[in-house]
């Protein structure tokens, strides 16, 4: 007896399975539509396949970045004083040894100078959860946050390498700047080895050959290896070149491209490698630090009590404005120490003539806790706002100086010596057997376990003991005021 149940004549189950109409039904809500709320999913949404792949994706610095510090001699220091000689002449003068064949002989002994560094201590503390341990998560929590560690404080001995002034906050290294803006006000290097592009842009060879050519010269003896510079400097170079360079990247020669990036400049004194790096600020890195870290400037309490800005007074020996480049001026003011920077405080608006200066005098903040101030100035008649009016271009100021706390009021003079919103290139000698740039370290980069106290937490802290040397500052030159073609804001009209 053939038996027929309705189920099956339907085309569905009588086991409990869903039949074809139910399963096509099912497929359809599995497919249609996206979500990746994962609350939000209802019916079939909540029973679709999501991709776990274990894959942290980061826009963050890497190794590779750290171009200055990879290419460090590094060196042992014995202790957290570290003290070397200098020596800068073997004594005489040229032609000075000439004699009679009894005559008095002339005493000659080389300059000698003694100097010392003092290590610095980079750390940073880090956690994770012990839950965060034992679950699956998409990547390991504390090698995660190892490798954060570890490139902050190579972040840090980067850009303290280009940036850091002891004077302004104790606890930085003396970058290169801050050394030989040193050995030049204590007449130990030459004014050439600081060279003035007055805001205008690196995209010829001119200040790079003089700065070749001092490090070379008699007295010096050096020889230029290396040029560190921003995006937008490097960025000038390659737009630079005449268009109708063409490089083929083929061996049949058929795939053309127009341009060719410089690697390198080649001088009478040697050939320099170009290394453009991202931890030389330009334009919108050099914002007030309220606008690039807001949260922590706001949680410093140390905000300057005032502001004050002088009345402009005539110097034709030392002033640096202008014609063209005077005008309205504000300024921003805003305290800095070892927690960074506070909020800032906007001066009165005043007006600088050609041939002008302008004393501004800082009271200290009621917390009294900071060792110096960074000092921004707005455009050239422009709207002294911290948000900037103009899409893209952020705030109206850009850092113009940073300098030590003198007292209970701090006078700073401006003479457009230093252009807001300009940048630096660094010329210097990183041959390793010259010995003319070191980082010298008490200790390698070192994780050291800490302990928790009422957290299930994994503490632990990572540590980096050390100092930039510069044992021949005369083998470095820093270009300074250098106002790139891509910057978005122009400090003057």
């Amino acid at each position: 007896m053939e038996i027929k149940l309705p189920e099956l004549a339907a085309g569905r189950s009588s086991t409990g399975e869903m039949g074809m109409e139910a399963v096509q039904e099912l497929q359809k809500a599995l497919t249609a539509g996206y979500g990746t709320d994962v609350a939000s999913l209802t019916g079939g949404g909540a029973l679709r396949i999501q991709s776990l792949e274990r894959t942290l994706l980061s826009t963050i610095q890497e190794n590779k970045h750290f171009k200055l510090f990879n290419q460090f001699a590094k060196t042992s220091a014995t202790a957290t004083v570290d003290e070397w000689t200098e020596q800068s002449g073997v004594g005489g003068f040229m032609g000075g040894s000439t004699n009679s064949e009894t005559g008095v002989i002339n005493d000659a002994t080389g300059s000698y100078a003694r100097r010392t560094g003092q290590v610095k201590y980079l750390m940073t503390r880090r956690e994770v959860s012990f839950v965060t341990t034992l679950q699956n998560s998409q990547v390991e929590a504390e090698a995660t946050e190892q490798q954060n560690g570890a490139l902050q404080l190579l972040t840090d001995a980067e850009f303290l390498s280009f940036e850091g002034d002891s004077a302004v906050v104790p606890t930085e290294f003396d970058g290169i700047y801050a050394q030989l803006a040193a050995g030049i006000a204590a007449g130990q290097v030459d004014q050439d080895n600081i060279l003035d592009a007055r805001g205008q842009s690196l995209n010829s060879i001119g200040l790079i050959n003089k700065a070749a050519a001092g490090i070379s010269r008699y007295g010096n003896f050096g020889t230029p290896t290396h040029m560190f510079h921003s995006q937008l400097v490097q960025a000038d170079f390659d737009t630079g070149l005449d268009p109708a360079f063409r490089v083929s990247l083929s061996k049949t020669g058929q795939d053309i491209m127009v341009g060719a990036p410089v690697v390198g400049v080649r001088t009478s004194h040697g050939n320099i490698a170009t290394e453009p790096d991202v931890f030389i600020r330009e334009d919108l890195m050099l914002q007030p630090f309220e606008v690039r870290y807001p949260a922590i400037a706001a949680a410093n309490a140390f905000v300057p009590a005032s502001v004050t800005p002088g009345s402009p007074a005539t110097d034709l020996v030392n002033s640096q404005f202008s014609t063209a480049q005077a005008g309205n001026y504000y300024y921003l003011v805003s305290g800095v120490n070892a927690k960074g920077e506070s909020m800032g405080v906007v001066s009165a608006q005043v007006a600088i003539g050609p041939n002008q200066k302008v004393a501004l005098t800082i009271a200290r903040s009621v917390a009294a806790t900071e060792t110096g101030y960074v000092i921004y100035r707005s455009r050239q008649n422009g709207l002294g706002v911290v948000a900037g009016s103009v899409v893209g271009e952020g705030s109206d100021f850009r850092q113009v100086a940073r300098i030590p706390i003198a007292g209970a009021t701090t006078v700073w003079t401006d003479t457009n010596a230093d252009i807001p919103g300009t940048t630096k290139s660094y010329i210097l000698n990183m041959t390793p057997s010259a010995m003319a740039i070191t980082w010298r370290q008490l200790l390698p980069m070192l994780k050291f376990p800490l302990y928790p106290t009422q957290s299930a937490v994994i503490p632990w802290a990572q540590l980096l003991f050390g100092y930039l040397r510069i044992g021949k500052r005369k083998h470095h030159v820093v270009i300074k005021n250098i106002l790139p073609n891509g910057n978005v804001w122009r400090p003057f009209v």
